[in-house]
């Protein structure tokens, strides 16, 4: 199983080693080059890929998500997914930009299989 890491301090969002993953690979989202102070929240607005249901929040001494697995029944597609930056005023009280107006980066997880087939029954 191989794993890949989105990156969400580039600009564009960066995967390695891409974005294409198999069932069963796992993917980890990181903040990478972004402060500490930073967060980010990941959502999947259409439905993950992903056993384990988000929101991925990212942040707070959490640079990285855990090792999330993609699932075996995810069909075969590109996941898309939003990323929303804070830089940390929004806690401080000191940010006038509303939720709309922070940071926002759009990618995307493509399940390159199809999930494995049920064996046909014996006759």
């Amino acid at each position: 199983m191989a794993t890949i890491t989105v990156d969400l301090s580039t600009v564009p969002i960066s995967y390695s080693p891409g974005p294409e993953v198999k069932h069963g690979d796992k993917v980890v989202f990181s903040m990478g080059s972004y402060p500490s102070a930073y967060t980010a929240v990941v959502t999947f607005p259409d439905g993950t890929c992903l056993t384990t249901v988000g929101p991925y929040t990212l942040g707070g001494g959490t640079l990285t998500t855990q090792q999330l697995t993609v699932s075996n029944l995810a069909p075969k597609k590109i996941y898309g997914f939003d990323a929303v930056i804070d830089d940390g005023t929004r806690e401080r009280g000191t940010d006038p930009r509303g939720p709309e107006e922070r940071d926002r980066k759009n990618g995307g997880i493509d399940v390159t299989s199809d999930p494995p087939e049920d064996p046909a029954p014996n006759k």
